[in-house]
């Protein structure tokens, strides 16, 4: 069988070695055509970031983390590399001056509101619904909670987020969440050993700034000025990169330009994170929250907090989304952490002097102003819908798109999502070459 390398009259390269990107590249090399993976970062993964460092007492995860619910392709490949993973106790509760508490208290204006949501005929941004459908005094603390919870869980922006996607995604069980023994990267690990067992050429450190381009003919510069020739090309980068202006350090160049599928690019959401993981000396929190999985700190700066259960350990992950993130984007992580170390103080009615003397081991993992990222992951606005459908489709047939932001399913913006694009891109390729 001729190596893909002897067969350039079938060559694609793809920009961007995360898990969308990786994916196409997989799937493309099983048929024998020459891939090559241009990755602006020194390694592969994307916002898959598994942090080994002898100062954790286990691998812990700085971006995905969590395989949510039934995902067929992430658990196939799971599955074939013989890695292994387990269920996750997503049990939740809320935590106020050391007081746990796992009820809430707004379960029927919840029913109501996935109601009135499900009813909606035309699609409106979030802030406009709960405005207009929930906008009474009664109603207060149920919109808070839905603006944090949109903000925090979705990345989403309420001010233009989709209230028909977010009613999708919240109204859809989720099943059994998994975190993966080892971490992500062994995902990541394995399809990047596949594809180069299949003849890809990955290049790291390779940013690609202009995309000249014609019909089946394709010549990517670089910014450290080398040139890719193929002639297709798949963009499998953060859609903020897609969204990126000409000034950015982050701006791909296209000539000819592709307005179309630039501007839909802009019509998609993506939203900010700061993920803050610390491991203590001493589980605090183990007694007061009854073995919660999560918990929830409604007013803090830093209201989302995770364990690792049922594993047994003393590693506390914070979650800060959206509009408190983009608050905090431009802080030092030192003080990053004294704002998660206060939030955690204030919530279980402990000195803020105690915990930092408890703590042994903290990360701070600030995706706001990750180069060649800027963000978390997208979300679905009014214009989405139409926007992702025409980034689905290929510009002459030469260029294409993919990643988590394109998929069409629930819930988004997960790695099963980025999977799934990938393999649909590399299908729509194949496609392509069918064709000729």
């Amino acid at each position: 069988m001729p190596s893909a390398k002897n067969n350039p009259a079938q060559s694609v390269v793809i920009v961007g070695g995360g898990a969308a990107g990786l994916m196409t590249a997989f799937e493309l090399s099983k048929h024998k055509i020459a891939v090559t993976i241009l990755e602006a970062k020194q390694r592969p993964g994307g916002r898959i970031d598994t942090l080994y460092e002898h100062s954790f007492s286990q691998p812990v995860e700085t971006g995905a983390e969590f395989i949510h619910g039934d995902a067929p392709i992430t658990l196939s490949l799971l599955n074939e590399a013989g890695i292994s993973y387990h269920a996750i106790n997503d049990t939740m509760g809320r935590i106020e001056n050391g007081v746990f508490n796992n009820e809430n208290n707004f379960e029927g204006h919840w029913d109501l509101l996935m109601k009135e949501m499900a009813s909606l005929q035309q699609d409106m941004p979030l802030a406009e619904f709960i405005t207009t459908y929930f906008g009474e005094d009664k109603y207060a603390e149920l919109r808070s909670f839905v603006k944090n919870f949109a903000g925090g869980f979705d990345l989403a922006d309420i001010s233009i987020a989709s209230t028909k996607t977010l009613y999708r995604e919240w109204s859809k069980e989720m099943g059994t969440q998994y975190r993966i023994d080892g971490g992500y990267k062994k995902l990541i690990d394995f399809l990047e050993t596949k594809c180069r067992d299949n003849g890809c050429s990955i290049h790291f450190s390779c940013c690609a700034k202009k995309i000249s381009w014609h019909k089946n003919e394709i010549n990517v510069l670089s910014m450290c000025s080398r040139l890719f020739k193929a002639n297709k090309i798949v963009l499998a980068v953060p859609i903020s990169v897609l969204q990126a202006e000409e000034v950015s350090s982050d701006y791909i160049e296209f000539s000819p330009a592709i307005p179309q599928h630039t501007k839909a690019a802009k019509n998609i959401g993506f939203g900010a994170v700061i993920k803050v993981i610390l491991e203590f000396e001493e589980n605090f929190w183990k007694i007061k929250t009854k073995d919660a999985g999560m918990i929830f700190m409604q007013q803090e700066i830093v209201p989302t907090w995770w364990t690792q259960s049922p594993v047994e350990n003393n590693i506390l992950t914070g979650w800060i989304g959206n509009e408190k993130a983009k608050f905090l984007q431009h802080e030092t992580d030192e003080a990053i952490l004294h704002k998660a170390i206060q939030s955690l103080a204030n919530s279980f009615n402990m000195t803020a002097e105690k915990l930092h003397k408890n703590l042994k081991a903290y990360k701070i993992a600030n995706w706001c102003k990750e180069p060649d990222i800027y963000g978390g992951y997208s979300f679905s606005t009014v214009e989405s819908a139409n926007a992702k459908h025409i980034l689905r489709q290929p510009v002459d047939d030469t260029i294409f798109f993919s990643g988590e932001a394109l998929f069409e399913g629930s819930p988004g913006a997960t790695v099963e999502a980025a999977l799934s694009s990938g393999r649909k891109t590399a299908e729509a390729v194949l496609k392509c070459y069918k064709k000729a």
